[in-house]
């Protein structure tokens, strides 16, 4: 019986994915090493066999019809799974591999995991690369489908990522607080000692210092924050002040005492930040990202419930 998927060429399907992404024929024939006369000629084709514009000119910009938004997600998920296929076919060598891997991380992996996971790149898989970007306000469900970034580490119950991604717990750490070497606090925190200083914010965006917040309000009890910045950069300096006090992930604090003359104090209830790993599940089962959560696991484990 002869069908549209029995006559099309499925090598338009490529094109057509490439032209959704960059909505200029220039810029896709650059990805596809092809010339643009025969990507203008692959959308031809395209546009023959399936009887529709696919994409028409606005503002300068290929806008796609709607019958390409429709075919679009389609076609994606169908080229995943190909290549999904074609890795699957080939063991992964960690240690002749030349793979970059991409996460999107909050600042306080970034500053207490990242160098750590990058020691057990460098012994393990020598050859392989990191490609770090910052955590945003975002679902992600895009970047990790289309291959941008391989994992995303977030937060328990961030609720910002798409929930058809897979979800996995990946380790918790405490809170605590961080002062100015010998600033006249104890070592254990209420939470009313806690609000009768003024705070650092280290997070413009995010969930620890929501969490913090949320514990607070819990009680009746507001903190005021005399400064927000959007990592952990100057917070030694501020805090060196001694006007100030913060509330960070005890991997991030465990560093910073040992480098500044800041002390570190415990709250006087468990309070934990909660990370998650995220992942597409088109690539649940790519040998190389295997073998990366194995390892994540491996310095999630060393980090859990910290102290």
């Amino acid at each position: 019986m002869d069908s549209l998927y029995q006559r099309l060429d499925l090598n338009l399907l490529r094109v057509f994915d490439v032209l959704m992404q960059h909505r200029n024929v220039t810029r896709a024939a650059e990805q596809l090493n092809l010339s643009q006369s025969t990507v203008s000629h692959a959308l031809a084709r395209l546009r023959q066999a399936l009887g529709d514009p696919i994409f028409v000119m606005a503002r300068k910009e290929m806008s796609p019809t709607p019958r390409a938004m429709a075919l679009a997600p389609v076609v994606r998920q169908a080229l995943m799974l190909l290549e999904q296929g074609l890795r699957q076919s080939t063991d992964f060598d960690p240690a002749l591999s030349q793979r970059t891997f991409r996460l999107a991380v909050p600042s306080s992996i970034e500053h207490g995991v990242v160098p750590q996971l990058v020691e057990l790149l460098y012994k393990q898989a020598p050859q392989c690369r990191l490609a770090i970007s910052e955590l945003v306000n975002s679902d992600y469900e895009e970047d990790l489908s289309r291959g941008g970034l391989d994992l995303v580490v977030a937060f328990a119950k961030g609720e910002h990522l798409s929930p058809r991604l897979q979800i996995t717990p990946w380790f918790n750490n405490a809170m605590v607080a961080l002062s100015a070497k010998g600033a006249p606090l104890p070592c254990n925190l209420t939470a009313e000692q806690l609000v009768s200083w003024e705070h650092v914010s280290t997070s413009t965006w995010g969930h620890n210092q929501t969490l913090v917040e949320t514990w607070l309000q819990a009680k009746g009890l507001t903190r005021r924050i005399a400064v927000w910045v959007p990592s952990f950069e100057a917070l030694p300096k501020l805090l060196a002040t001694g006007r100030y006090i913060a509330v960070v992930p005890e991997l991030i604090a465990r560093d910073l005492v040992a480098d500044y003359p800041l002390q570190q104090h415990q709250l006087s209830e468990p309070l934990h930040s909660a990370y998650v790993l995220a992942q597409h599940p088109l690539t649940e089962f790519d040998p190389a990202l295997i073998w990366l959560r194995a390892l994540l696991k491996e310095v999630g484990d060393r980090l859990d419930q910290s102290p």
